[in-house]
């Protein structure tokens, strides 16, 4: 057995993709908040394009969450600096040219499903992997419900690492594993775990499962850059998915936003996907919600592991080795942005009319 690596070796906040809110919160203009120990702004601009960047202005610290969109600019309420969405500050009132310390810190952003995503790089860096979806799945083919949130009693590291803790499917999950769980990569800065296995919980959720005939569930949770999750549970003919991008906080727990996504269907079965979606976000949040209540407390101690905690040593382990920050140079993001978009072991998860995923991360 390897000895799992000190909580010394963990980033505070990895480089791997965050939610940041809701996009239609940029209708009345900028929003700034706490997030990954610092304060970041969002905002729309003219031309419609989102951007995340540091929120505090390079001029004396106002804070451009309470500023004004200009055109393609974000400006400062105090002295009316503006920036362009390259944090790179375009005007100062009274002088011909910004100074050169007039720039801030951007973040690549995406926007899917009505989120605002953004990457916590290095400045001016592509991210090291794309927004994560389902694999082999388009996005475009998914409707995504309301966002949930909750909070995990745990570090980023914990929450993660109970996607390969073997002893708590079964502990916790009430999840009877009819095979040894299955662990690879499919992809730079992401490690799945997929495993069989036959529900016997007496939960409300289990009982309603085995009525619908659901006794037997295939599930993949696959961790990318540490703290974004994509989960996916076949039943058989019950079939959900959900995104959890985890936050780390100040106070070492982990702020949890959960994102069920449903497939569009067909034309006829549209007016059906708002109630599935409202079903499987109601399972799925409680599910989880309820799992955080119960491990409350939990701590890393990397000197009370065991043979039995074998696959999460090796997480850690995969996870501090992951590139950070500066040291992103020789990695293919190509590759790992092609598995995005093949049918590397699809979710397949297109067929399902309920349930909550029945596996999940803290």
């Amino acid at each position: 057995m390897s000895q799992a690596p000190p909580a010394e070796a963990f980033p505070a906040y990895p480089a791997s993709w965050y939610l940041f809110c809701e996009s239609g919160k940029l209708r009345q203009g900028p929003v700034s908040q706490q997030i990954l120990g610092r304060r970041l702004v969002a905002f729309r601009t003219a031309s419609g394009r989102a951007a995340v960047m540091d929120a505090r202005c390079a001029h004396l610290g106002a804070d451009l969450g309470f500023g004004t969109v200009v055109g393609e600019t974000i400006q400062c309420p105090f002295h009316n600096w503006r920036y362009g969405c390259d944090g790179v500050c375009a005007a100062v009132p009274g002088l011909a040219q910004p100074p050169p310390f007039a720039r801030l810190q951007t973040y690549p952003v995406v926007e899917r499903h009505g989120y605002v995503f953004f990457f916590n790089g290095r400045d001016g860096r592509e991210p090291s992997f794309p927004l994560p979806f389902f694999l082999g799945e388009d996005p475009d083919g998914f409707v995504a419900a309301p966002v949930f949130r909750y909070v995990a009693d745990c570090t980023w590291y914990m929450n993660s690492a109970h996607a390969f803790d073997l002893q708590h499917f079964g502990a916790v999950h009430d999840r009877e594993l009819l095979a040894p769980p299955a662990i690879d990569c499919p992809a730079p800065f992401a490690r799945r775990n997929s495993y069989p296995a036959r529900v016997v919980g007496d939960t409300l959720l289990d009982r309603l499962l085995r009525l619908a005939g659901a006794k037997r569930v295939e599930t993949t949770l696959t961790i990318w850059g540490g703290t974004f999750a994509v989960i996916t549970a076949d039943f058989g003919r019950l079939k959900s998915g959900f995104l959890m991008a985890m936050e780390p906080l100040e106070d070492g727990r982990t702020l949890c936003h959960g994102i069920v996504c449903a497939p569009r269907g067909h034309t006829l079965l549209r007016p059906l996907v708002p109630l599935k979606l409202r079903l499987r976000r109601l399972f799925t949040h409680g599910y989880l919600k309820e799992e955080a209540r119960r491990l409350r407390g939990t701590r890393y101690d990397p000197g009370h592991l065991g043979p039995n905690d074998q696959d999460m040593i090796d997480f850690f382990h995969w996870v501090t080795a992951l590139p950070q920050e500066s040291d992103h140079e020789g990695i293919d993001r190509r590759s790992a942005s092609a598995v995005l978009r093949r049918a590397a072991r699809p979710a397949n998860i297109g067929a399902g009319t309920g349930g909550a995923a029945g596996a999940g991360i803290g």
